[in-house]
């Protein structure tokens, strides 16, 4: 997130993603023009019973403070009631906002931040809660009661009405300067609550390394490090949040002084009337009340508006829209000018046009960086390519059903994290259709010995590198797909080992496409960052 956007266009943009905003939104208008219209009623009905007594004039101070008292009981029923009832609106919005999240992460695959995504689903979307249920009733109140207050302060007194009309456009300009710099510390604190709760996810699964390694001691001193930077920008923005405070406190301060040293004068010279006087100066402060309080909550959920800014920007990125299934079948491979670029680097790939035969096996070589996991990926449909296209068996890959491709598609990534579960439920995981027999088979070809009891700890940490790339090769293997799309199947591998895995690639009948350095056996080999391919 680059930038923050004006509150009235994110509330905008959050009406597209979830319509339950709007029933906030609408609840917010109505609570605005009731609040409206019993304070006009509390300021009319109060300074014609200070007229009335200053005058000694009793004869309608019965009609005027029944009036009074039932403006008083409506406007604090109206202010009890609608936070608990915005929070009732705002929770099912949450939930939606959930689920969407939810179904973008899923719908994208799993190259996302583990940890923001996490941080962004819970803490963050219960900040876009607050955002809808105080935030946003106190801005649209600040927008519709100054109005409705000044057109009948105008009708009483065109003077004063001025007055707080300058006033009340000058506070923009406060607003504007200072939510700049509260916009920019806003935006470091949440960036820093992200890197804090990626660092302490990178930790935590890494803990084991660490004690072994004797590195646990820098782990606690960087976290500590991080968790000061936290510290430091909260209270960056806590001290910008109390300064616009005190300049919106001060502004309308001196607006109702000046309001009140003008209707004093007018009070002498006798060009105004005690009783509009009373009801102009009560009315006064009620003006600049809603901008103040918009402003005090603006801060209090600088939090949900950074996340209300990052969700959007995710949930607003164009899904795969593919509705046709995937073909059954060792299918056929094409790529079709396609150009890939890599998340962390600038540079672009060469145009690729390049067929993969059904059944066949290709090695993608090519220097560090040059793209050959960022192919896969786009093969596999995770991520989307620069430009071009992939078919497979004639179809685009863009017009496929998401979840129908990946289901026919294994993917074995250079770093495979396996769930803290027994090997057998590793394997089986998703298909428990999967027998004993076919694991063991699996096993075997591979050379790996586990016992299919075995528990395995969080992220399987326990075993070695080359144990967690084999074990993930078996849930391929065991699932028999129609293309398997592997990230240095042969990393981290003894000799023996990598022979094994080698002879098993060679071996299987679906089509193959290989991410690697070493060059063995193959029908083809693809040369990245050369802009050539040719047979073995």
């Amino acid at each position: 997130m680059e930038s923050a956007e004006r509150p009235s266009a994110l509330l905008g943009r959050l009406r597209e993603v979830s319509p339950l905003v709007t029933r906030a939104v609408v609840l917010a208008v109505a609570i605005g023009a009731t609040l409206s219209v019993t304070i006009i009623v509390q300021a009319l009905t109060l300074s014609s019973l200070l007229a009335a007594l200053f005058h000694r004039a009793r004869a309608s101070v019965g009609w005027d403070l029944g009036w009074f008292l039932a403006a008083t009981v409506v406007r604090s029923l109206v202010i009890g009631l609608s936070e608990p009832a915005t929070a009732r609106i705002a929770s099912p919005v949450r939930r939606e906002l959930r689920e969407r999240t939810m179904e973008s992460v899923l719908s994208r695959g799993p190259f996302t931040t583990p940890d923001a995504t996490i941080q962004l689903a819970t803490r963050g979307i219960d900040a876009i809660e607050n955002y809808l249920s105080r935030y946003v009733p106190t801005l649209i109140l600040a927008i519709l009661a100054p109005f409705i207050l000044l057109m009948w302060l105008a009708t009483q007194d065109l003077m004063s009405a001025v007055i707080v009309l300058v006033s009340v456009l000058l506070l923009p300009v406060f607003m504007i300067l200072l939510g700049l710099e509260a916009r920019d510390k806003m935006q470091e604190r949440w960036r820093e609550q992200q890197r804090l709760a990626s660092y302490f996810g990178d930790v935590v699964r890494g803990m084991t390394v660490l004690k072994s390694c004797n590195r646990s001691q820098d782990a606690v001193v960087n976290l500590d490090a991080v968790g000061a930077s936290l510290r430091r920008s909260t209270m960056s923005t806590l001290r910008v949040a109390f300064l616009s405070g005190f300049a919106l406190e001060l502004l309308s301060s001196l607006a109702t002084a000046l309001v009140a040293l003008v209707l004093g004068l007018r009070l002498l010279n006798g060009s105004i009337g005690l009783n509009v006087a009373l009801a102009v100066l009560l009315l006064t402060p009620e003006v600049f009340l809603p901008l103040r309080r918009s402003a005090a909550q603006y801060h209090a959920s600088s939090e949900g508006i950074a996340a209300a800014a990052e969700l959007l920007e995710r949930l607003q990125r164009p899904l795969p829209r593919g509705h046709r299934p995937a073909p059954e079948g060792n299918p056929r491979i094409e790529l079709e000018r396609l150009v890939v670029v890599h998340a962390q680097r600038l540079h672009e790939s060469e145009p690729l046009d390049v067929s993969f035969d059904a059944g066949s096996l290709t090695l993608v070589t090519g220097p560090s960086g040059s793209g050959k996991t960022t192919l896969l990926r786009v093969i596999a449909g995770l991520t989307s390519a620069h430009s071009g296209r992939v078919l497979v068996a004639g179809m685009d890959l863009a017009e496929l059903e998401a979840p129908d491709w990946h289901s026919k598609v294994a993917w074995l990534p250079q770093d495979p994290v396996l769930p803290g579960f027994s090997v057998r439920d590793v394997v089986q995981m998703g298909d428990r259709d999967i027998d004993d027999g076919r694991i063991v088979a699996a096993m075997g070809v591979l050379g790996l010995d586990l016992d299919l009891d075995r528990a395995l700890g969080e992220g399987s940490g326990e075993l070695s590198a080359g144990q967690r790339r084999r074990l993930a090769l078996v849930r391929c293997l065991v699932r028999e797909p129609v293309l398997m799309l592997l990230d240095e199947p042969t990393a981290h591998l003894d000799a023996l080992s990598a022979q094994l895995v080698v002879e098993a690639i060679s071996t299987m009948t679906m089509t193959r496409i290989v991410a690697t350095h070493e060059v063995f056996g193959a029908d083809q080999v693809v040369v990245l960052g050369a802009g050539l391919s040719y047979g073995v």
